[in-house]
């Protein structure tokens, strides 16, 4: 009887599951570290990208105002806050051709309300030149800050032209522009090696 229990056990110690030792856990953490610093980095958000993202944010929501003052055929505005990096938009909701920054004008629009420019972006030119023809200076070159669209669409008052520039606040060479011409139309021009695309 002790012959076949020892046979037995050894048996059963042949085929007893193992942990893994604490060598095999350093060499898989180690190996998943070196993995992931090779991956992340690559998987960052340039500077570039993040100014690009913001431009193109800005320019849908300045065609949505600006959309919305044609299909409802009352006035829109959105207006530029410098200091705190936010935009805002309104619609003039009882039609008197005024805005005047109520609440109501504001949840009118019904799209961004008050919009923060995202982490890292701020109003500004940063290293960039203006866009071509461009005749203002300044991040904004809309006059008070601000661009209102008439019944039509078109900017206020009638001719009226602007950009609003965009800058990366950790990379200054990071630059869009969001330009509006006086046919209504929005454009978003980036800097890239030293020149507007």
């Amino acid at each position: 009887m002790t012959r076949q229990f020892a046979a037995h056990r050894r048996i059963a110690r042949a085929y007893r599951p193992r942990g893994f030792t604490m060598i095999e856990l350093l060499m898989v953490v180690s190996v998943v570290g070196i993995m992931m610093a090779i991956i992340v980095p690559r998987m960052r958000i340039t500077p570039a990208t993040e100014a690009q993202l913001a431009g193109m944010q800005l320019a849908q929501d300045l065609d949505l105002a600006r959309t919305r003052a044609l299909s409802t055929r009352n006035m829109s505005e959105v207006a530029f806050t410098l200091g705190a990096g936010s935009y805002t938009g309104y619609l003039d909701i009882n039609g008197d051709s005024t805005i005047t920054h109520t609440n109501l004008e504001k949840l009118g629009l019904e799209a961004f309300g008050t919009r923060p420019l995202p982490d890292h972006i701020a109003y500004g030119r940063g290293t960039a030149t203006a866009i071509p023809n461009e005749v203002g200076s300044g991040a904004i070159t809309f006059a008070g800050n601000h661009v209102d669209f008439d019944t039509r669409g078109l900017p206020m008052p009638m001719g009226t032209a602007g950009t609003v520039y965009l800058h990366h606040a950790t990379d200054r060479s990071a630059v869009v522009a969001v330009a509006i011409t006086p046919s209504g139309a929005v454009r978003l021009w980036t800097w890239k090696n030293g020149a507007w695309q």
